[in-house]
């Protein structure tokens, strides 16, 4: 009877775990939903060629005008307000430490949940072998991510954070602008680091 009741217990903290692991991925996407800086491309590659197309046609004197007042016009509220650029500035690298954080301590957690089921003299082969695979799994993902960040921000972004999951990953650069070739360059990296579709590849931005 004792050993019947170790079992739900050890059942039980297996099931707790998948519902932690689950309950993160939705409060990362709860997140990032209807927050100002999301941007989603279908198709970037069509993006692209809609691009190309535009930049084909001729251009009037006079928006070449516009862009060039335009241009004058944010330099000039950059010069007379650096304390908001560097503000933003510093917003965005406690928004990128913050999240980074965040996604390791409940890493943490997992990893020593999952620790203690293998630990458990209780807990069966079974439990066990799932226990182990979750944590290759957890290391896995720990990795690619910081793999994934360095290729981002190899392409020129200050900062990169990335969130994978069995099969979704999301990325978020720091930038003000965020063109239609850039993100095309960080879906292939998803796609090839990943094997992911990308309908279940979120690219964003954090300026």
């Amino acid at each position: 009877m004792q050993f019947k009741r170790k079992n739900i217990v050890i059942c039980s903290m297996i099931l707790l775990l998948f519902v932690v692991g689950y309950a993160y991925n939705m409060f990362t996407t709860d997140n990032f939903i209807g927050v100002n800086y999301d941007l989603e491309i279908d198709d970037p590659i069509a993006a692209l060629e809609e691009k190309a197309t535009a930049e084909s046609m001729p251009i009037e004197a006079s928006a070449i005008g516009e862009a060039a007042t335009t241009e004058n016009q944010e330099a000039a509220v950059v010069e007379q307000n650096p304390q908001a650029v560097e503000a933003s500035s510093s917003a965005a690298a406690t928004f990128f430490s913050e999240y980074r954080m965040e996604r390791e301590k409940n890493r943490s957690k997992e990893v020593e949940m999952w620790q203690e089921v293998i630990n458990n003299q209780n807990t069966e082969k079974t439990f066990k072998n799932l226990a182990q695979q979750e944590l290759v799994k957890i290391v896995a993902l720990t990795e690619k991510e910081m793999i994934i960040e360095q290729l981002v921000m190899s392409l020129g972004f200050s900062d990169a954070l990335v969130f994978l999951t069995d099969d979704s990953a999301t990325v978020i650069v720091e930038t003000k602008e965020l063109s239609p070739a850039q993100v095309a360059k960080v879906q292939d990296i998803l796609i090839r680091k990943t094997k992911f579709s990308p309908a279940n590849i979120k690219i964003m931005k954090k300026d």
